[in-house]
């Protein structure tokens, strides 16, 4: 199974990779996966890996003795919550997390929405932090889940970064799926709104992903001007309204730059963004 560019190229011919390995590894990375939230059986994961199911039944079963996989009443195979404990770690490890959290706090308590953080992961938008929203109506986003690059505003954001042709190898990938009517399915419209980006320094969108929200998000800089993550909030459509985007955009563009400083970046001043003229329709989402 493939998810995602050639891993480890120094150690190709050197002897080191396990197939066996390997083929484990692709069992936890396709049961990980969105379309596989509600479990796979054997046959729809042998499909998936391209395996026979006799070899899948002995990849299952040295997962599942460890408990990093788990089967239910109908016989769907789950991720197993050891898997859960161990990606704890690693987000609480991840030093960029640590120095950003505060300021994500910061800004979900002055935009009163939820903030999150995400860097590029297998060619998807993966949030490694997040601070809920104070109001009771809110998105939801949690650490660990996988966004689309095209379709999220951290993602653009993210894929901005790249060059013409890395991006064409990523959708080439991943494709353009339309999550909601409002999803930039055409590559040059992409191409457009990512230039769009790299002048404005952020991107908000309306219904991309889900139809009833509003996001918005920035890039975050290290001292070589790398885009190394993103920072992003979201609420319901009805509460980020066009005339408080210009007020929102301005405190997630300072605390980007705030973080971005914090990293050895070194950046000019900020311009508030224009008004939006139009948003999408839609009832109260999260």
């Amino acid at each position: 199974m493939t998810t995602g560019p050639e891993r480890e190229p120094e150690f190709k011919g050197l002897g080191y990779l396990s197939q066996s390995i390997q083929r484990a590894l692709d069992v936890l990375e396709a049961l990980a996966l969105p379309s596989s939230v509600d479990g796979l059986t054997l046959t729809a994961l042998s499909a998936k890996l391209g395996l026979p199911k006799s070899s899948t039944v002995r990849l299952l079963a040295n997962l599942e003795v460890r408990g990093f996989v788990e089967q239910d009443a109908d016989r769907r195979y789950h991720i197993g919550l050891p898997l859960f404990s161990i990606g704890a770690q690693a987000v609480v490890g991840n030093g960029l997390r640590r120095r950003v959290h505060p300021y994500l706090e910061e800004l979900a308590y002055t935009v009163g929405e939820s903030t999150y953080l995400a860097i590029r992961h297998q060619d998807e938008a993966l949030y490694i932090d997040r601070i809920e929203s104070p109001q009771p109506v809110r998105a939801v986003s949690p650490i660990g889940a996988h966004r689309p690059l095209h379709a999220t505003a951290v993602g653009k954001v993210l894929l901005a970064n790249l060059d013409a042709k890395e991006v064409e190898l990523i959708l080439a990938r991943r494709g353009l799926e339309p999550i909601t009517e409002y999803t930039i399915t055409s590559m040059d419209a992409l191409q457009e709104r990512l230039m769009q980006i790299r002048t404005d320094d952020f991107d908000i969108d309306y219904g991309e992903y889900d139809r009833n929200l509003t996001c918005a998000a920035a890039p975050i800089r290290d001292a070589g001007g790398n885009v190394v993550a993103a920072i992003g909030l979201s609420g319901p459509a009805w509460r980020i309204s066009t005339e408080r985007v210009p007020d929102v955009v301005s405190s997630l563009r300072n605390t980007a730059r705030a973080i971005s400083a914090e990293l050895g970046y070194q950046a000019g001043p900020v311009d508030l963004p224009e008004p939006v003229d139009e948003e999408p329709e839609g009832e109260v989402g999260a």
